[in-house]
């Protein structure tokens, strides 16, 4: 059978889903808001499959799409659909590149089920426990998206303003500038960590993180066992010239007896184009009787001895291309990315100000719910405009670690926005209208007037009362003809302009301290004067 159409079919789709998630993360702006987000993110396994727990939605279901692939062909998601996956097999074309000539590029694997089923059940384990670390760190769809939202998209804004620039200084009329505002350096480690750790793996072993540590390969390999259709090696027209073996990026044709290990097996086609016979393909059982016997039976005898594997001679030169994302990415872009006020108090500030609670997402509805969910993509963080969405380090804890938070030291979380809740893909953040959006109440604002400039030098400011969207933060009379900031706290929202805003430096004088379940805040009646509930609720949408 000559089924080398597969691999083509593979390729493109594969790089199609590449591109399209790659640009939604770096450039949320020209497709964030189109259907082509929504066909990248729907048959991502694990945000679809957490989202469809909350919603039972149709839009949720992209999950059952894949397990009816894997029943019908086996891991098509990971070679075709998953960008974690194509993303390795543009290392491993890299690396082929900067190989020596004539060297064996893979070799049959052992399979290590007690580590692959061992991370699986952990992996499920802790999530039913109420710990979705594993999870965010081992999830394909999510690390991929922190390598490209921390590490490359930095990047794309730096050659996006560049090239901006360049066509203004030609007269002629460029791209509207970029913004990116770095998150802590200590939030990049991990996913440069991580991407150097791909490449190396990768390099030397192909696809070996998808069948050791990934729980998605791991349950889709359960599962190919059972698929209608399977790569088979037919034992009559197989000539023994270890072209699949060695070309096969999983590591799992076994050339002894030749057989596919099917858990294992990707769906990359390598071996199908490359089989000299033109026998391996898919098939519903093995065949005794196959055409293409007889048509190879003249071949030499030389050709049907095994030739000796070598692993020997893969250059280190293509672990340079992660390192180098890693350096540039974490360099001097937050020069450029912060709008907030710029210290002008005379006297430094002496009285900290500490968080009791992180604030999380207008939609988050409580933090317990939140971190059950939130894998830690980063697509909200890449979608927010206003850059106040960041990695949290340990502001929730361990089994939080690098969901995001809204940061205000780099932003605040804009009244008339409502982007985070429409792009989570795991229901995470539950999408609010507007108007819902803004009854939310994150956190509420505190003053401390030991810290205001106001108090301290004497001086006129209110930049708090400036920036509050609902007027919770008002100035009052204080001496000698100045103001001082009040707050108001049924008003509040916790959106963060205050903070923002305020000037003072070491520490603000003014700060919002968050709500481990959010609430719902108030609103003065323009008929009546009183204060009275806005309409909606703090935990998600009615």
């Amino acid at each position: 059978m000559n089924q080398a159409w597969l691999k083509k079919i593979r390729v493109v789709v594969s790089l199609f889903f590449l591109a399209l998630i790659t640009l939604l993360f770096i450039d949320f702006e020209r497709i964030g808001e189109t259907p082509a987000a929504t066909v990248a993110v729907y048959p991502q396994f694990i945000p679809s499959l957490l989202n469809f727990t909350q919603t039972l939605a149709w839009i949720a279901t992209g999950f059952l799409a894949v397990l009816a692939l894997t029943l019908l062909f086996g891991r098509v998601y990971c070679s075709m659909i998953c960008p974690l996956g194509t993303l390795q097999d543009i290392i491993i074309r890299i690396a082929d590149k900067v190989r020596k000539p004539r060297r064996v590029r893979f070799r049959y694997q052992k399979p290590h089920d007690a580590w692959r089923y061992g991370v699986l059940v952990l992996t499920v384990g802790l999530f039913l426990s109420g710990s979705i670390l594993a999870v965010t760190l081992l999830d394909p769809f999510s690390n991929f998206g922190r390598i490209v939202s921390d590490l490359l998209r930095p990047l794309y804004v730096v050659a996006h303003n560049s090239f901006g620039e360049l066509l203004n200084s030609l007269g002629v009329r460029g791209p509207f500038p970029l913004q990116w505002k770095a998150p802590s350096p200590v939030t990049l480690i991990f996913p440069a960590l991580f991407l150097i750790g791909l490449i190396g793996m990768t390099v030397f072993k192909g696809r070996l993180f998808c069948n050791t540590l990934c729980p998605v390969g791991t349950l889709l390999g359960l599962i190919s066992r059972f698929a209608l259709f399977k790569i088979r090696i037919p034992k009559e027209a197989c000539v023994l010239c270890t072209h699949c073996s060695t070309e096969c990026k999983a590591g799992c044709i076994q050339l002894k007896t030749l057989e596919v290990d099917f858990s294992r097996c990707v769906a990359c086609f390598n071996c199908i184009t490359v089989c000299d016979a033109q026998g391996i393909g898919y098939a519903r059982k093995e065949s005794s009787n196959h055409p293409v016997a007889t048509r190879h039976s003249s071949l030499s005898k030389e050709r049907k001895t095994q030739q000796a594997l070598s692993n020997e001679g893969v250059s280190r030169r293509a672990l340079l291309h992660g390192a180098a994302v890693t350096v540039i990415g974490i360099t001097g872009l937050s020069g450029s990315s912060s709008g907030e006020a710029k210290p002008h108090n005379r006297v430094p500030t002496t009285i900290a100000t500490t968080r009791t609670f992180p604030i999380a997402p207008p939609g988050a509805g409580n933090i317990a719910r939140f971190n059950d969910l939130c894998t830690a993509c980063h697509l909200c963080v890449s979608a927010c405009p206003y850059g106040v969405l960041q990695p949290a380090l340990l502001d929730y804890g361990l089994s939080g670690l690098l969901q995001p938070h809204l940061d205000f030291a780099t932003g605040y979380c804009s009244y008339e926005c409502n982007r985070c809740g429409e792009v989570c893909p795991t229901g995470a953040i539950v999408p609010l209208e507007l108007p819902a959006k803004q009854t939310v109440q994150l956190g509420v604002a505190h003053f401390i007037q030991e810290n205001c400039i106001v108090y301290t030098d004497h001086t006129a400011c209110g930049a708090c009362d400036e920036y509050c969207p609902t007027k919770a933060v008002h100035m009052v009379p204080y001496r000698d003809g100045l103001t001082i900031p009040k707050v108001r706290p049924g008003l509040c929202v916790g959106c963060g302009a205050c903070e923002n805003a305020c000037p003072t430096r070491p520490h603000r004088a003014i700060y919002v301290e968050g709500h481990p379940a959010h609430r719902q805040a108030h609103r003065i009646n323009k008929h009546n004067g009183l204060r009275v509930p806005l309409l909606g609720q703090g935990g998600g949408a009615r």
